[in-house]
């Protein structure tokens, strides 16, 4: 994996973070179940980050079945830890450490992870690494995200401006804003036999909490944006982004559209 991160490594990412994971967690978990994930599964969770998904993962797999989830950095591994204490989850655990150097005791059934294979040098290269920590047969599943997806309907100004620049700062770090639609083909350059690719894109009114992630997302990629020079702190105006774009929203009736969660699922070949 590469260190570089542009949303950041601060406490307040971390709580968008876990804004995202409460959005996402209905689609993540029955994506999951579409993969095949199931009880008793011993289910690795790569790049876990605040562990949102090593969560959904430990409630699908049951007491009979263990979750690890992995990720670069110790400090995020802490809150993760204390979120699965707080649920009750004995049967999740966490430890830091480099996909590229990840060894465990005995293969898994599966792998998991979110959001994680846009951060990666090499996507596909990464799939192909994890998977040999996978028994043969075993299931790998990614769940990435169409960025462009997110928008404001019908169209307002200060959505359209933010989650444009938002996108530029992500391809600015040589990230792939539309990652969730190759995600299916980065499986099977993998090596993996695909089985499946499913969606969901899913809108919200102004009054939830869809324009609070939209504002905190974009304070996250803003010391990014500045370096660039593309704008300014004064200019972005963040700390009243929220109230902003909430306001312009209701005002025109609109709806936010989270980004497109996309997930693919395949099979580490079985060898004879």
């Amino acid at each position: 994996m590469t260190g570089e991160y542009v949303l950041g490594r601060t406490p307040s990412e971390a709580e968008r973070l876990q804004i995202q994971g409460r959005l996402f967690a209905p689609y993540s978990a029955h994506l999951l179940r579409m993969a095949g994930i199931a009880a008793g599964m011993r289910v690795l969770d790569v790049g876990c980050g605040a562990g949102d998904v090593s969560l959904l993962l430990a409630e699908a797999v049951g007491p009979d079945g263990t979750v690890t989830g992995i990720d670069v950095d110790p400090a995020i591994l802490v809150l993760a830890r204390a979120r699965a204490a707080e649920a009750g989850l004995a049967n999740v655990s966490f430890r830091a450490g480099d996909l590229a150097d990840l060894r465990l005791e005995e293969p898994a059934d599966a792998v998991a992870g979110r959001l994680i294979l846009l951060h990666v040098k090499s996507p596909a290269a990464t799939v192909r690494a994890v998977s040999r920590l996978v028994r043969p047969g075993g299931l790998v599943t990614f769940q990435e995200i169409n960025m462009p997806r997110c928008r404001a309907v019908p169209a307002t100004p200060l959505a359209t401006r933010y989650i444009g620049w938002t996108i530029d700062a992500f391809r600015a770090a040589g990230v792939n804003p539309n990652l969730g639609e190759q995600v299916a083909s980065l499986l099977g350059e993998a090596g993996l036999t695909v089985e499946g690719v499913a969606s969901a894109n899913v809108g919200r009114p102004a009054d939830s909490v869809m324009p609070r992630y939209l504002a905190d997302t974009f304070r996250s990629v803003l010391p990014a944006l500045v370096a660039h020079g593309w704008v300014t702190e004064a200019v972005a105006g963040a700390d009243t982004l929220h109230e902003r774009l909430a306001r312009e929203c209701e005002e025109a009736n609109a709806t936010l559209w989270m980004p497109e969660l996309v997930a693919s699922w395949a099979r580490v070949p079985v060898t004879t």
